[in-house]
């Protein structure tokens, strides 16, 4: 595994009762919501009977390198069409940097987490929302892992791809929910080498008693095929969350 963040798990906290009214506006460049804060983005795709009845709402978090690995306008666009298949809430984050805070800062910092507390809060009060899952790749595998083993009342699921660790996962306790950790990596991931990063971090968390569903991508690299809808019917699956 890589070398983790030395953050404490209580800063990994999300308060989903966190609001900042006035924030979502249409997108001009698409169809999408967004909300701006301090300029830092969030688009957010929304299905036409998203008013008629309760949906699942998932988080994407996209890896290091925005905007020089990642065209955020052109993925955020990409993602219209995930939500109008599968009938969910979409919503696409930016990190204030070329990645998300608690990786990069050398000192405690959640910022990115401030801003995707805050659009939680926002849609939750918008919109009726039946189980929250978030999804990552890269850096944002790794923040999807962390953020949901540190808040398993708000995340029903993590979908984990090429994922280097998950900050100080608690042990799952038999009086407690935890989310189910869905996870993808591919044989040939350069990046974060299976045998000495994949492997090793799901077999910990198995370890520490979380629900884990593995894929090994084979041949694929750090950025497998179809990742996006590799466990997203899996997921769908599972139902509304039970309260």
């Amino acid at each position: 595994m890589l070398k983790r963040p030395s953050i404490p798990n209580a800063m990994l906290k999300l308060d989903v009762a966190a609001r900042d009214h006035g924030l979502l506006v249409r997108d001009p460049k698409s169809s999408a919501l967004m909300m701006v804060k301090d300029g830092q983005r969030c688009w957010v795709h929304v299905p036409p009977d998203a008013k008629c009845k309760p949906l699942p709402l998932l988080i994407v978090l996209h890896g290091a390198g925005k905007n020089t690995y990642w065209n955020l306008e052109q993925q955020a666009a990409s993602l219209s069409e995930l939500a109008s298949h599968h009938k969910i809430i979409v919503v696409y984050p930016e990190a204030r940097g070329s990645t998300w805070d608690y990786i990069s800062s050398k000192k405690s910092s959640r910022a990115d987490f401030d801003f995707i507390q805050i659009a939680l809060g926002n849609l939750l009060q918008a919109y009726s929302v039946d189980r929250i899952g978030v999804m990552g790749l890269s850096d944002g595998g790794s923040m999807a892992l962390s953020l949901a083993a540190a808040n398993p009342a708000v995340f029903q699921a993590a979908i984990s791809v090429s994922a280097g660790f998950c900050v100080e996962p608690p042990r799952v306790s038999a009086a407690a929910a935890a989310p189910k950790l869905f996870m993808i990596h591919g044989s040939h991931d350069r990046m974060f080498p299976l045998e000495r990063v994949g492997l090793p971090l799901r077999n910990r968390l198995v370890d520490l008693g979380y629900d884990v569903e593995h894929h090994i991508a084979h041949g694929q690299g750090h950025v497998p095929e179809g990742w996006r809808s590799e466990f997203l019917p899996a997921w769908l699956a599972m139902g509304p969350r039970r309260s």
